[in-house]
């Protein structure tokens, strides 16, 4: 039986992740590229210009550029936070095939960057559609099942960063029903997108 998710508008869901404890290794569904649009550019702004965390941003169906461009629009100082290192933008495939790959390292990296910044920590969005692109979906599997579904970290050194696995409908609507079930599994909170108004209702692994 495939477990319960955690469903509700593009408003709800934005608070949702806002709200969500450093450490969490989420799932968002989104139903398109409009709606994430929506919501990755609300919360990287109230981030970035509350100084509140650094953010990495992974992305599969907007270039790079597109994803600068749309946050340009928002009157961010764009170039000053990728300067300082606030803003990283990568293109997934180079996140996650490259040679320099390693991103639960990456996160390790960017909790201690965030720390010694006086930042409360980091987020990661991450468009896993590149997987399904390059019909590597085994490697998916491997790959989010490597990844627990809260990082601890230790009292010396805790974990601040939140990861946002996100999955186009379509793409994730492809995997057979096994392999959702282990995806909503090995994540913390899953979230689904809807556009009408559903009461929330939280999963925890």
């Amino acid at each position: 039986m495939i477990p319960s998710k955690v469903e509700a508008s593009p408003d709800q869901i934005l608070r949702e992740m806002e709200l969500a404890s450093y450490g969490e290794h989420d799932l968002l569904i989104y139903p398109n590229l409009a709606v994430l649009t929506k919501i990755y550019s609300s919360y990287i702004k109230s981030r970035l210009q509350a100084n509140m965390e650094l953010i990495l941003f992974l992305s599969t169906y907007h270039s790079v550029d597109k994803i600068r461009s749309i946050l340009r629009d928002l009157d961010l100082d764009l170039e000053g936070y990728e300067k300082n290192g606030s803003l990283v933008i990568l293109d997934s495939a180079k996140g996650y095939f490259g040679s320099n790959s390693d991103n639960l390292l990456l996160i390790k990296v960017l909790s201690k960057r965030a720390q010694n910044q006086g930042r409360g920590g980091s987020s990661v969005f991450a468009d896993m559609g590149i997987f399904s692109l390059s019909k590597q979906e085994n490697d998916l599997l491997r790959y989010e099942v490597s990844v627990p579904p809260k990082f601890n970290g230790d009292a010396n050194n805790p974990i601040m960063c939140k990861t946002f696995c996100m999955y186009h409908c379509s793409d994730f609507n492809r995997l057979v029903e096994a392999d959702k079930k282990s995806l909503f599994e090995h994540h913390y909170k899953n979230f689904v997108i809807t556009l009408s108004d559903i009461v929330i209702n939280h999963h925890h692994r």
